[in-house]
């Protein structure tokens, strides 16, 4: 009830669609502040479109977010995947290769 909640109320008062796990976020340091802290910025970032939980935002805010045309052809596009050990060492280095491959090497 909180997460769809935050979610009408933030798109009442500013006219912005936060996505659910966006809103846990919200809720999250809107409970956490006192009035001690009230003057402490909180910061949320987005974590995902609004239109990736089509069912939960019908529920929420009776529409179903169109997913932005930028967007479309993830429902098309084959899916990734890549299996890595649970090694933190073998995943910064895989990390670090997808990013020197997208951004170049040293970025």
């Amino acid at each position: 009830a909180a997460v769809g909640d935050c979610i009408r109320r933030v798109k009442a008062e500013s006219g912005y669609l936060l996505d659910p796990h966006s809103a846990c976020a919200v809720v999250a340091a809107r409970r956490t502040q006192t009035t001690q802290s009230q003057s402490v910025a909180h910061i949320a970032l987005a974590t995902a479109h609004p239109a990736k939980f089509p069912d939960a935002m019908q529920a929420i805010i009776g529409q179903r977010p169109a997913l932005p045309t930028r967007l479309a052809s993830l429902q098309t596009d084959p899916e990734r995947l890549t299996t890595l050990p649970n090694d933190l060492g073998v995943v910064q280095r895989f990390v670090e290769r997808c990013v020197d491959a997208a951004w170049g090497p040293g970025r």
